[in-house]
């Protein structure tokens, strides 16, 4: 019964998940934001709840004859322990706020699970085999978890240390404040003929670098960055309110920018960054500190996460060629092996900035 149960709360935790923030930028152009460093979650009421207490109760749930009536008393309860272990052999330490979603989504494949028994579903002829093809997913996560701890375990601490020393820069965290200048196209410049609107777009760029320069030569005078926000937006026609808050980029690290502001890393604390191109626009960072972080339990986590995931990434990589090599597949049905993916990066799917400095 709980098969079906597993899938569906395996997809609840991933909607959770997807709710976190991330740090990247918004396809309207708007600017990206570093994610926060959440806070250590505070302790719940849940965890004081005795493990042998009923916290799910389904009424008019329970195993019964096919054909015959269900008892008056018909219902399903799950213990903590027992609702736990199923959320540990999903999702194991889902955040406490994700529960009552797991439980929903639980009940509600029992429930649709004794619908589909009631109505003889388990009799039709593919149902054996969508049943086998639910245990090798569940094989294949079994074994990623498996693989991934199995890594995670063989990571010695003097691994971590030599990776530490060698690899300085990427334990440097940055606190900046930024001036972003965003491209947007004007609207008068849509609905021109193709020559025209070129022209009028190349003008418009220049004028946007030209603005950059100048909000970089004010930062770099001293001026509040606040007040250069503000007029970027204002010349840029982007109605956006600005607060001291959205222009903070605290603890930034080398992993959360792309490559074309990673010069925000060599800042020391007063130092004002050249005018930096991106895809979405024009960005000024202001260190205002800078430290280095220390060989701690949490930067160990990190390192020995860093190296578990480069070694699953093997693991994964050499059972694909294992698979590869293995399988032989008759052409007459299945067709050629298709040609090899191609090396070259392919184009971003939007005009990428100028870097005017180079032209």
């Amino acid at each position: 019964m709980l098969r079906c149960a597993f899938i569906c709360l395996a997809l609840a935790v991933g909607l959770v998940a997807q709710t976190a923030p991330l740090a990247d930028k918004d396809q309207t152009g708007q600017e990206p934001t570093v994610a926060p460093t959440l806070p250590p979650p505070a302790e719940f009421p849940a965890d004081k709840v005795p493990q042998d207490a009923v916290i799910i109760t389904i009424e008019g749930l329970c195993d019964h004859p096919a054909g015959t009536k269900k008892p008056s008393t018909c219902k399903t309860t799950f213990t903590r322990a027992e609702f736990e272990k199923i959320v540990d052999a999903l999702k194991p330490h889902a955040p406490q706020a994700a529960r009552r979603m797991l439980a929903m989504s639980h009940s509600q494949a029992l429930i649709k699970e004794q619908k589909a028994r009631e109505m003889g579903l388990d009799k039709l002829p593919d149902f054996a085999n969508r049943l086998e093809v639910n245990n090798l997913l569940i094989s294949h996560e079994a074994l990623d978890d498996a693989q991934a701890k199995q890594e995670w375990d063989n990571v010695s601490d003097k691994e971590i240390e030599e990776y530490y020393q060698k690899n300085p820069a990427e334990f440097v965290a940055v606190d900046a404040e930024r001036v972003f200048i965003p491209w947007f196209e004007p609207d008068e410049n849509k609905s021109l003929p193709p020559a025209e609107k070129e022209k009028r777009d190349l003008e418009w760029k220049r004028k946007l670098k030209d603005e950059a320069d100048s909000l970089h030569a004010r930062a770099v005078a001293g001026e509040d960055f606040l007040v250069l926000q503000k007029e970027a937006y204002k010349f840029t026609n982007v109605g956006t309110e600005v607060s001291r808050q959205t222009i903070l980029l605290p603890r930034t690290r080398a992993f959360m920018l792309d490559s074309a502001l990673m010069p925000m890393m060599a800042l020391q604390a007063g130092q004002v960054s050249a005018v930096l191109p991106e895809d979405n626009g024009y960005y000024i960072f202001k260190a205002t500190k800078r430290v280095s972080l220390p060989l701690d339990e949490r930067t160990k986590r990190e390192i020995r996460g860093k190296f578990r995931d480069q070694r699953v990434e093997k693991d994964k990589a050499d059972l694909k060629k294992l698979a590869e090599a293995s399988a032989i597949l008759n052409e007459s049905y299945f067709g050629p092996p298709p040609p090899p993916r191609p090396t070259a990066n392919e184009p971003p799917p939007y005009d990428v900035m100028p870097d005017w400095n180079k032209q």
